[in-house]
Formats: C-alpha cells, sequence, structure tokens
C-alpha cells in the first residue's frame, strides 16, 4: 500500500519541531494528529499565520485535552509525542507492506522518525525508506519548485488549505496518482 506522508513543523532550522503530521493511503484512508507538546512553542509569524491557523488544535486560544476521533476515514488525535506514536503504531498495523512517499522529505522524515525513538525503532510495516516526490519530478523532466497544484485540474485538487498536514498528504497523493496517470 502506498502511503503518503505530510508534516508541519516549527520551522526550516536545526532544532525544529514536529507540530502535526499526516498519512494517507491509496484509498484515502487517514491518520492525523497534532503534537500537544507544541502548543504555546515559540514560532515565526509566518509559521503563526499559514501552518497554526490551519491547525484543528493547535489554532485555539486554550490548550485542549487529549483527544482522538474517528470521522470517516481519518483518525484525528491531538496528544503527547508518546501516544501519537501508540495511536501511529496500531493505525499502520493495517498494512502488511508500505511504500511511503513525501514531498522534500528532508525534515518531514526526520521528524517522523523521532516520534518513534530514530529510524531503527519504526514500526512495521515501515522501513528506513521514504521515496521524495520533488526527485520523481526531476526524473520526468519537471521543475521540482512548480507548485503542486499546477499539475491538476481544479476538480481533482483536494479540499482544504495549504500548510495543514493532511490537505498537502491528500495534495501528494492527489499529484502522484496524476503523474503514475499519465505515463
Amino acid at each position: 500500500m502506498r502511503l503518503f506522508l505530510d508534516t508541519e513543523f516549527t520551522g526550516l532550522k536545526q532544532d525544529a519541531g514536529l507540530l502535526s503530521l499526516a498519512l494517507v493511503d491509496e484509498h484515502g484512508r487517514a491518520f492525523y494528529a497534532e503534537c500537544q507538546a507544541r502548543y504555546s512553542a515559540p514560532v515565526d509569524t509566518w509559521i503563526t499565520e499559514h501552518v497554526l491557523a490551519h491547525t484543528r488544535w493547535l489554532s485555539l486560544p486554550c490548550c485542549a485535552p487529549s483527544e482522538w476521533r474517528q470521522e470517516g476515514q481519518v483518525l484525528y488525535g491531538f496528544d503527547s509525542d508518546e501516544n501519537i506514536a501508540h495511536q501511529l503504531k496500531q493505525w499502520l498495523s493495517q498494512y502488511d507492506e508500505v511504500e511511503l512517499w513525501a514531498d522534500c522529505p528532508a525534515y518531514d522524515w526526520v521528524l517522523f522518525c523521532q516520534l518513534f525513538g530514530g529510524s531503527q525503532y519504526l514500526p512495521h510495516p515501515l522501513s528506513y525508506v521514504v521515496n521524495d516526490f520533488a526527485t520523481l519530478l526531476t526524473l520526468q523532466g519537471r521543475d521540482p519548485l512548480l507548485p503542486r497544484v499546477s499539475l491538476l485540474t481544479p476538480n481533482q485538487q483536494p479540499q482544504g488549505q495549504p500548510h495543514n498536514a493532511l490537505y498537502d498528504a491528500r495534495l501528494l497523493k492527489a499529484c502522484f496518482t496524476q503523474l503514475i496517470a499519465e505515463k
């Protein structure tokens, strides 16, 4: 099963912290979590306006209690990093094998792996390999810097806001599906 990963984090810096993450599978099942530990974490204005403004819990004026809720095909959560890792491990157990994709995953992948204590501790069925969508674009002779929505028609674009991990993971899935269909 292909899984599409996106995260949002506190900035493009060495001490970045995970704010939220999403995984979406080929059938639309999804996992979305926001990290309670980052509530009120110091971030710059851009992160506040473009990332936190589009979160479920981190955008609230007061820290919300831990919560997990299944809505349709999406498991939503707001919890500690440890509990997010536990829930994610359970969610991943529905798959025998996965092929993981992310877009420019340098920060996403490191922060994702840190939830489990590092890449050598990833739960089954994950491995240390993550495929990079930007590299796929380059190999196809496309500009890896082009806006991802430009790969899709308006009716192929997912609902939501850019810089929300669930929206971005769904966008990645739609773009990947479109590229494969064009082959």
